[in-house]
């Protein structure tokens, strides 16, 4: 009995310790967030916008918007071997046309990216006020791109890629009154770097 007590009692400093060790100090948490802000002002100094210091940016609205976006993309994407639209690493020839067609009002905060992982699959949206500084951003799964199943002439199934040109998009951003648009970017890797190539801006004020 008294070995039974000693092994739990040794189990429970363990697992105290393990979770202790899992979590971020405070200054982890803000080495962390300097790190985003350099990497944030390196890659949207490219494009025109300024980023707030991190100090500023920790204070988010205690409730978001959630705005529904009509997308008419104007991609001449060429067919695969199918005769399916495929998208291609030059696919935007002319800008899309966007439009608001849903406004609602939301309480809570919305969660953070822990770090800036860009992808050529995925879509950079920043959140801008008038003077063109950052007040918000996410990263989404490319919303033009969807991921089908097709059978094979050996009735295998293969997924492959494929672009949409009209299509409804929902996005929540902080209910700040100085963002003025959303704009939407498409990450580049140029070989060494990324570099953003604007979409679309959608004004929402």
């Amino acid at each position: 009995m008294k070995l039974f007590y000693r092994l739990l009692v040794a189990f429970s400093i363990l697992s105290a310790f393990t979770f202790v060790q899992g979590q971020s100090s405070p200054a982890q948490k803000n080495r962390r967030e300097i790190l985003q802000e350099e990497q944030l002002k390196k890659l949207l100094a490219k494009v025109g916008v300024n980023v707030v210091e991190v100090r500023t940016r920790n204070n988010q609205s205690q409730a978001h918007r959630e705005v529904k976006i009509r997308w008419t993309d104007s991609t001449n994407a060429p067919s695969n071997t199918q005769g399916r639209p495929s998208i291609s690493a030059g696919e935007q020839k002319l800008p899309p046309v966007v439009s608001l067609v849903e406004d609602k009002k939301r309480s809570g905060t919305l969660p953070r990216h822990r770090s800036l992982e860009l992808s050529p699959t995925h879509v950079f949206i920043a959140a801008v006020d008038e003077t063109n500084q950052l007040r918000w951003w996410s990263i989404i799964p490319d919303p033009r791109v969807v991921r089908g199943e097709f059978p094979t002439a050996t009735g295998e199934l293969r997924s492959e890629d494929y672009s949409q040109s009209n299509f409804m998009l929902t996005v929540a951003f902080p209910d700040d009154p100085k963002i003025t648009n959303l704009r939407f970017y498409k990450p580049i890797w140029t070989g060494s770097d990324f570099d953003l190539k604007l979409l679309a801006i959608v004004p929402v004020r």
